[in-house]
């Protein structure tokens, strides 16, 4: 059994940017390797040695040419060679292929930052989860990062190194009519981008399903969830955890008091019709009726600032309790948030 979670630059200095007092984990084991299945696919060049990385990872491998490449592992092993030198000669492949051998020569800085991740998930949720072996592929812009079951019958990750090759390669243009391939998606598809959207997969299991359906239950649902990734992700920007530019992310911490009273003033907090509230909570180009500059998910930032002050006026909280929490109304009371004019 397997699950497959296909998820659709920035290190840069703002202003809480950071967790100033994350927890010490030094004393906390993370190991794991990582399998550049991308490295060992461009190096087979028979039958045999095909044969041999196959054997070595049958679980990835199977999930590969089944369902991500779309080839079948009970043809015959002639066949199953033709099929995989026909799909690495693609051209779109091969140029692929170069480019992120390039641009991921070294996963060192990956392996870092991903060590830290699973170390804090220990940390916060100690014993829920095991520390997973990561596949890196090519996954012909399919998939970008997946849980998977291994031959051990243990979690493992995969990671679409093609999917994360944005600036160099312009998504939208070879997608022209594909939305998933638009801009203000894409714009995150950067390897500083890998560590969070591999938290995704945890924070899915981790905060549920939001426990009702108006834009006020979203907010704080989906603040829980930035506040909770930016516990595991402390040495990383607010552009990472909100997958937002600099400009973008300047603008809402200007513009906080003025998103709150548009909320308040339009009588949305307790809205449910998805048409009119979705771009406050889901990827979009903009935030509709606010300003051009106000980003999408502008109900999600707020959220997370009334999880922060809610965290702040009530620090003995742990995160199950907080996710526990699900009266809405009463988490914003109790948060006693009021955003200050800048």
């Amino acid at each position: 059994m397997h699950k497959l979670l296909s998820l659709l630059a920035l290190s840069i200095f703002i202003i809480s940017c950071k967790q100033s007092s994350a927890p010490d984990v030094s004393d906390i084991h993370a190991d794991f390797e990582i399998i550049r299945t991308d490295v060992e696919l461009k190096n087979v060049h028979s039958k045999a040695s095909l044969d041999s990385i196959y054997q070595k990872h049958p679980a990835f491998y199977s999930l590969f040419f089944n369902e991500i490449t779309g080839m079948n592992t009970s043809k015959n092993p002639d066949t199953m060679y033709a099929d995989l030198q026909e799909f690495m000669s693609d051209s779109m492949i091969i140029s692929t292929y170069n480019l992120t051998d390039r641009k991921y020569n070294s996963l060192q800085d990956l392996h870092k930052d991903l060590e830290s991740l699973f170390k804090y998930l220990q940390y916060y949720f100690p014993n829920r989860f095991e520390v997973p072996n990561i596949y890196t592929l090519i996954s012909g812009f399919g998939y970008q990062t997946f849980i998977f079951e291994d031959e051990k019958q243990s979690d493992a990750i995969g990671i679409g190194l093609d999917m994360f090759l944005s600036p160099e390669i312009p998504y939208k243009k070879i997608f022209p009519d594909n939305t998933n391939f638009s801009d203000y998606l894409t714009r995150s598809w950067s390897k500083p981008f890998i560590v969070k959207k591999v938290a995704d997969l945890y924070l899915e299991e981790i905060n549920g399903e939001s426990p009702g359906h108006r834009l006020l239950d979203y907010m704080i649902h989906n603040g829980k969830g930035l506040y909770i990734t930016s516990l595991l992700l402390p040495e990383k920007n607010d552009t990472i955890i909100h997958e937002y530019t600099k400009e973008q992310m300047d603008w809402c911490y200007a513009n906080e008091l003025q998103m709150w009273s548009f909320f308040l003033d339009q009588k949305l907090f307790y809205e449910s019709n998805f048409k009119k509230i979705g771009k406050y909570i889901f990827p979009a180009p903009k935030s509709p009726d606010m300003p051009d500059a106000a980003p999408g998910r502008t109900g999600n930032f707020i959220g997370y600032q009334i999880v922060k002050a809610y965290m702040n006026r009530y620090p003995e909280t742990t995160i199950e309790e907080l996710i526990r929490m699900t009266d809405s109304q009463q988490f914003l009371e109790k948060s006693k948030y009021k955003p200050q004019k800048k």
